[in-house]
């Protein structure tokens, strides 16, 4: 059993070696001997005894500096929902990494991952530090001696120092209890690595690239593509990313950060009008998307496809409901009776009636303002979108009544909402 599956491992591992060194191509015959010598069985199970060493780690103090040189702390606990972005909440492809110079870690990798190989609920580690017979036969298979091979192994397993900080490491004194705890502050590189990967995926994704170039050209996109702001990436190691961890290597020394400023708040101030509100307080820029769809699906077969004629409805109510946000906003932002002031003396009295609570009784007991307000907009948005659109469909009576009946609606939808 266990050489079976040790069969299996090299297979798995020759076969990465040589992904890693063709780097995507066909393998060179001289790729394919070197994998063979290196993954012979006799061969590597000897050179595991000779190199084993404890360097699994999964938060590396050499990312600090490369001279802070303190315990292997392997992290293990199991995830919470705590809602908090942890070490344990972070499903890693990578679940560890390896001190030191990469160049002979990656072979003290492939021991680790030889050892935590499964068997029956068992790792093979499992095996060793219980000195069954299997595993005494498995070594004696390849002229070893076990206890020298169990010996070298639990190097790799077993720290045998007492965990120790170091001075190079940043370091934070903790208030416990009228004393303070010293912590020390230690890189997840399991964490970074897998951030590192997970942004490359959203950016440098095939599908990434092809939406990238479909919004270039103005096309639509099944699945969309995603953007990532304010990303900072940093280096570890200078020009010998190896000197920091394996995966620090693998990665070349890069990592991103995202921004944890606080947001900066703008100060926007809503504009009054003066004497009129659709030509002061609503930009006609701001719906031109909002138009250019519409216009899209006018050219389209209305009369036949229920589809079409539900998504132009609901264009237009968007219109419509951003239209009504801007009236919310003046009446939320000012006091009443704002509009009584000299200043905005030749602003129409329909407008005032609807942009100032101090005509709220007003409002509420005269349903007339209501109806002309609502041809009002609605020819601001029939008029905005012939403006707005080149080659524009002319709109008549009809339109102007439809779209008059929806603001109608919205006003009084909107009624307890204002």
């Amino acid at each position: 059993m266990i050489e079976q599956v040790f069969s299996h491992f090299l297979h798995k591992q020759k076969r990465a070696w040589l992904e890693r060194k063709s780097k995507g191509k066909e393998p060179t015959s001289d790729l394919v001997s070197e994998s063979e010598i290196r993954y012979e069985k006799n061969a590597w199970l000897a050179k595991a005894v000779k190199q084993a060493r404890y360097a699994i780690t999964t938060h590396a103090s050499t990312f600090t500096h490369p001279d802070a040189k303190t315990s292997c702390f392997l992290f293990e606990s199991p995830r919470v929902k705590n809602g908090f972005l942890i070490t344990n909440n972070v499903q890693c492809q990578n679940s560890f990494d390896l001190f030191g110079n990469a160049a002979t870690d990656s072979f003290v990798k492939e021991i680790y991952l030889f050892l935590i190989e499964p068997i029956q609920d068992q790792k093979i580690w499992d095996y060793f530090a219980n000195e069954t017979d299997e595993i005494k036969k498995f070594i004696e298979l390849f002229s070893l001696d076990f206890n020298d091979a169990k010996n070298a192994f639990s190097k790799l397993m077993i720290d045998p120092e007492a965990q120790k900080t170091h001075r190079l490491l940043k370091q934070v004194y903790f208030p416990v209890n009228e004393q303070y705890h010293l912590l020390s502050l230690l890189t997840p590189s399991i964490v970074t690595t897998e951030f590192l990967n997970r942004v490359n995926r959203i950016k440098f994704s095939e599908s990434s690239k092809e939406a990238r170039v479909f919004k270039k050209e103005n096309k639509f996109h099944d699945h969309g593509f995603e953007e990532l702001f304010d990303l900072t990436e940093i280096a570890f190691g200078g020009s010998k990313p190896q000197n920091v961890s394996v995966l620090n290597s693998q990665n070349a020394g890069r990592a991103y950060l995202l921004s944890s400023a606080p947001p900066q708040f703008e100060k926007r101030t809503i504009r009054l009008p003066k004497n009129d509100f659709f030509a002061q307080c609503l930009y006609r820029k701001n719906f031109q998307d909002s138009f250019l769809q519409l216009h899209k699906l006018m050219q389209l077969d209305v009369n036949n496809n229920i589809n079409t004629r539900t998504a132009i409805r609901n264009i237009i109510q968007f219109v419509i409901d951003q239209v009504m946000f801007q009236a919310f906003k003046i009446r939320q932002s000012y006091a009443e009776g704002w509009s009584n002031e000299d200043y905005y003396v030749s602003l129409p009295k329909l407008q005032r009636v609807w942009l100032d609570d101090f005509y709220e009784n007003e409002r509420e007991q005269d349903n007339e303002w209501r109806d002309e307000l609502s041809r009002e907009i609605a020819r601001w948005i029939l008029r905005s979108y012939e403006k707005s659109i080149e080659d524009s469909f002319t709109l008549g009576t009809g339109e102007l009544i439809d779209v008059k009946q929806r603001v109608e609606k919205s006003l009084q939808h909107t009624k307890e909402f204002f």
